[in-house]
């Protein structure tokens, strides 16, 4: 990586804007959120309320009672936003160990499921051989318009540079390779409170981080991936201008 010659950093705002130049920009995870998901979500929400209703069966009589079948009904339908509620959280957590893993700093104490997680990721970093470059770095891409925060720039035991994203769902949605896609062509990344170049990436991978281990998802990535990423990028851009509108 090459330092910039300009003393320039990149802000990143709490609902993950990024700040560049007196520039902002949306992030990459924004910007993918116009890609639909919802039959996968729509059956993990049917799901959950499924196995709500199945919990609380000896309950439901004195429910209706109390707060009838409306009320029954928000109870049951609640169970999909607190489980996913409570995924966000982990997920989040468990990134936060894995950049204190990565950078060779002290875990704090963490609750059972995240550190069930954290403990295989771990292993797994151990036995990588993969060597540090950057950690939670802030990037950006002016020319195209985005910002992001990537979670890995390694090289590998081979010294091949890889670009990885940690992901702690029971699945792996496509559109992660669209978000290593668009963290690849950043222009500018900041780490430990500098800028630099980002260099050229030999290696894009997903990190599945189960409880059961790390599963590494290797993608490829090419002018495909990042024009699929730009359209996104350009309907987005569209969605935005359409907020508040009535048609």
């Amino acid at each position: 990586m090459t330092l910039a010659a300009a003393s320039q950093y990149i802000h990143r705002s709490p609902d993950h804007q990024y700040t560049f130049d007196d520039v902002t920009y949306p992030g990459v995870t924004s910007i993918l959120k116009v890609l639909d998901k919802s039959y996968a979500l729509m059956a993990w929400a049917a799901k959950n309320t499924a196995e709500a209703a199945v919990a609380m069966i000896e309950q439901l009589p004195t429910m209706l009672a109390t707060v009838g079948p409306v009320g029954v009904v928000k109870a049951l339908t609640s169970t999909a936003d607190w489980k996913r509620d409570e995924a966000a959280a982990l997920g989040t957590d468990v990134h936060n160990m894995a950049d204190i893993i990565a950078t060779g700093g002290t875990l704090p104490p963490m609750s059972p499921a995240t550190l069930q997680r954290v403990d295989t990721y771990e292993r797994w970093w151990r036995a990588s051989g993969w060597t540090l470059r950057a950690s939670e770095a802030l990037l950006v891409n002016p020319a195209a318009g985005y910002g992001g925060t990537l979670d890995l720039l390694c090289y590998d035991r081979d010294g091949r540079t890889v670009l990885a994203d940690i992901k702690t769902g029971k699945a792996v949605y496509s559109e992660a390779v669209l978000q290593l896609a668009a963290y690849g062509a950043s222009t500018w990344l900041e780490t430990s409170g500098r800028l630099y170049g980002m260099p050229a990436v030999d290696r894009y991978v997903i990190l599945h981080a189960t409880a059961e281990g790390v599963r590494e998802v290797e993608v490829s990535v090419g002018q495909l991936e990042r024009e699929a990423f730009l359209a996104c990028l350009q309907l987005s851009r569209w969605r935005d201008t359409m907020k508040g509108k009535r048609l």
